[in-house]
């Protein structure tokens, strides 16, 4: 699973990771799999979620999901929302991106954390009138 990236300009610098990082989403979801026993349902999201995020680094930032930095991952949030993507089912999984920094860092990949402090503000949904009827018993 490789990416291209479209250069915008093609005197930007490369990432280093710009083709591999398929290689590093694929490690990731094997360690994922492997430590939790994820469904594969969850894994296909997860990757969905990684691919599109490595692809919007490369297109709007000349990077990769390896090298994002923590306002990277806001904008790519933020774009994803305003984008129409408003239903909450089809944003993308911010606990699928934490976990995959998480493993980066853990994994000596990289020295910090990118959405150490990325947090998604969600509507809060109605509350249920959880009131107990109470009867008498005969």
């Amino acid at each position: 699973m490789e990416t291209t990236a479209i250069r915008l300009d093609p005197s930007t610098p490369r990432d280093s990771w710009e083709f591999i990082s398929g290689s590093v989403v694929q490690r990731f979801l094997d360690y994922y799999w492997v430590r939790h026993g994820v469904s594969a349902e969850t894994l296909k999201a997860y990757r969905t979620d990684l691919v599109a995020l490595d692809r919007w680094m490369l297109l709007f930032r000349q990077r990769t999901l390896v090298t994002a930095r923590e306002q990277d991952v806001r904008d790519f949030l933020t774009a994803k929302y305003s984008l129409g993507h408003r239903s909450l089912q089809n944003l993308p999984s911010l606990s699928c991106i934490k976990r995959f920094y998480f493993y980066l860092l853990e994994g000596g990949f990289r020295s910090d954390d990118p959405t150490e402090n990325v947090f998604i503000r969600t509507p809060r949904l109605g509350r249920r009138d959880l009131t107990v009827v109470t009867g008498t018993r005969r």
